[in-house]
C-alpha cells in the first residue's frame, strides 16, 4: 500500500461518514409514514436517505479495487478520481437531503 492508496481510503472513509450522519438525522427527523421528495417522485425514507450513501460506499469498493489493479503509472490518477469522486458523492447527498428537509419542513411533515 502506497500513501496515495491509504490517503484515498481516508478520504472515502470521511465522505462516507459524512453521509451516514446526515442520512441518520434526516432519518430520525422524519416520521415514520412521510415520503421524502426525490427529485419530484416520493419514496420511501429508506430509499430517499441511504440510496445514494449506499451506492457511494458500493463505487468505492469498485475505485479501491481500480487502485490496487493499477500501475505505478495510473496511480496518481486514479487517487486524484478518488479523491474527487468521494467529495462529490458527499456534495451531492448533502444537497439531496438539504432540498428533502427543505421541503418536509415546509410542508410542516418534520418532528423538530
Amino acid at each position: 500500500m502506497t500513501v496515495l492508496t491509504i490517503t484515498a481510503d481516508v478520504l472515502w472513509i470521511l465522505a462516507l461518514a459524512i453521509m451516514a450522519g446526515a442520512s441518520r438525522q434526516a432519518w430520525k427527523r422524519t416520521p415514520t409514514g412521510v415520503r421524502p421528495p426525490l427529485m419530484n417522485w416520493r419514496v420511501s425514507r429508506a430509499v430517499a436517505f441511504w440510496a445514494l450513501p449506499a451506492a457511494a460506499f458500493a463505487a468505492s469498493l469498485w475505485l479501491l479495487w481500480v487502485h490496487r489493479m493499477a500501475g505505478p503509472a495510473e496511480t496518481l490518477l486514479v487517487f486524484g478520481v478518488r479523491a474527487a469522486s468521494a467529495s462529490l458523492f458527499a456534495l451531492l447527498h448533502l444537497r439531496w437531503v438539504g432540498a428533502a428537509m427543505r421541503r418536509l419542513e415546509a410542508e410542516g411533515a418534520l418532528r423538530p
